[in-house]
């Protein structure tokens, strides 16, 4: 930690004035979860609905969590000479998540509908990271509350079903995207967001798209999860199930924020949660080749 780094705790947002800018509510609706933002600038809600078309609906109301958006008053929260890396640093203090990167802060309740989000550049592109990050950071923890988890992971869907293609960057699930275009269609090219809903786990659409974002759906939808599929490239195509121990290592190492100090619960409270989610989810190590044919193997596996 750089000296020059500022961890605000709760005492920091409460004397947080509120916003004198006009605004309408927007609401992003991720999965089963809602985020109702408030205090965001009336002209920079164009540009926050262009990014988020398909997932973001005016003036909506229901449970979730009420995000009010202000202004931080200081320049950064971590040392802008540090390691950029460090995009997102978590901690919990009096049932209270709080998460923060260079140039913003914020915090949430995992179990309620409050939360706050400071940010220290003005327009849209001070926004736009922040908002991402926490919105990531959210849905993480609220998944695990929903018996699931958000993956690093291409989901495509073929015959109404969602396989799930996961691993780490440069582990190919672009070329995975790519290669499934005249196949099926693309629900996430980044990131998958599962749920369990009554006795199956679901994969749903994410407004977190990575390079492939405009092949990508953009649009809310929700389909039976098939299966997931650690990617390896190698020289010929191969799938092998996994056993357990194995597949829950696999899919651990591919969460996100799990390498942050803090993670969506305990680091053995994580495993046995994986561990009974993955006891209903066939997971699968699959070596493939730049080619289609890996499909043949897939399709045969479910």
């Amino acid at each position: 930690m750089s000296s020059a780094d500022f961890q605000p705790g709760p005492e920091f947002f409460d004397q947080i004035p509120p916003s004198e800018d006009p605004s309408e509510r927007r609401t992003l609706i991720i999965g089963p979860f809602m985020v109702h933002l408030e205090g965001i600038s009336n002209h920079l809600l164009p540009a926050l609905d262009d990014h988020f078309k398909g997932f973001v609906e005016k003036g909506l109301d229901g449970n979730g969590l009420r995000l009010p958006v202000r202004w931080a008053g200081i320049p950064h929260f971590l040392d802008p000479r540090g390691d950029w890396r460090r995009t997102c640093v978590q901690r919990a203090i009096d049932d209270r998540i709080f998460v923060y990167g260079h140039y913003f802060a914020a915090w949430f309740a995992p179990a309620g509908a409050a939360g706050m989000m400071v940010v220290c550049r003005a327009g849209w592109m001070g926004l736009r990271v922040p908002l991402e990050i926490l919105l990531r950071v959210h849905c993480a923890w609220r998944a695990i509350e929903s018996d699931g988890f958000l993956l690093h992971a291409a989901s495509i869907v073929r015959d109404g079903r969602a396989f799930v293609f996961f691993g780490h960057s440069g582990a190919g699930k672009t070329t995975v995207s790519k290669l499934s275009r005249g196949s099926g269609f693309i629900l996430s090219d980044d990131i998958t967001l599962i749920t369990r809903e009554g006795n199956e786990h679901r994969a749903h659409s994410v407004p977190f798209r990575g390079p492939d974002r405009q092949r990508v759906i953009e649009e809310r939808r929700t389909y039976p999860l098939a299966g997931l599929y650690h990617l390896v490239q190698a020289p010929r195509t191969r799938l092998e199930r996994l056993p357990q121990a194995r597949a829950v290592g696999a899919v651990l190492s591919c969460l996100p924020f799990v390498t942050e100090r803090l993670l969506p619960r305990e680091p053995v409270e994580m495993m046995s949660h994986l561990d009974r989610a993955l006891r209903q989810i066939p997971v699968f190590r699959l070596e493939f080749t730049r080619s289609a044919e890996f499909w043949e193997s897939v399709l045969a596996s479910v």
